[in-house]
């Protein structure tokens, strides 16, 4: 996970460097530092273009920090590159949808405990499911829910 921390690092630097913008869609951190999981979303001028040879598992071996016994550790970490689809006029019945909410996990204090801000919505017919809690709104993940 700190490998993944490390290429997430990199990638919203090369961002930073090709002016695109980088938007974290969701995120769990790993125990010692870095990720088990993250999806962010860049946009700008020829993004899949120029990212989706970086699609695949990416591996490294190194003496991580946290290794007291000087072994080399092998680490790896798949990154999927996917482009946005244009947008098409999609009908969807609210009969179809099924929402329903739950307290957010990860940091965020008190309010993590007491609101439920998180939105699981379910299309019934297909099956997807999105989990949503990015924001500390339960609106605010409706909407990035739906939106998905």
């Amino acid at each position: 996970s700190i490998f993944a921390g490390d290429l997430v690092a990199i990638y919203k630097k090369y961002c930073d460097s090709e002016g695109w913008k980088v938007i974290p869609v969701s995120d769990t951190l790993g125990e010692m530092g870095g990720y088990k999981t993250c999806v962010i979303q860049v946009t700008g001028d020829y993004v899949y273009s120029k990212m989706k040879y970086e699609a695949g598992v990416h591996r490294v071996q190194r003496v991580p920090q946290t290794e007291t016994q000087g072994r080399v550790h092998t680490s790896t970490a798949t990154v999927a590159v996917m482009p946005e689809v244009d947008e098409v006029e999609v009908v969807i019945h609210p009969d179809d949808i099924e929402i329903s909410t739950a307290r957010s996990s990860g940091s965020g204090g008190q309010n993590v405990n007491k609101v439920e801000s998180a939105i699981d919505l379910m299309h019934k017919p297909t099956g997807i499911r999105i989990f949503c809690q990015q924001e500390r709104s339960q609106l605010q993940n409706k909407a990035t829910a739906l939106a998905l």
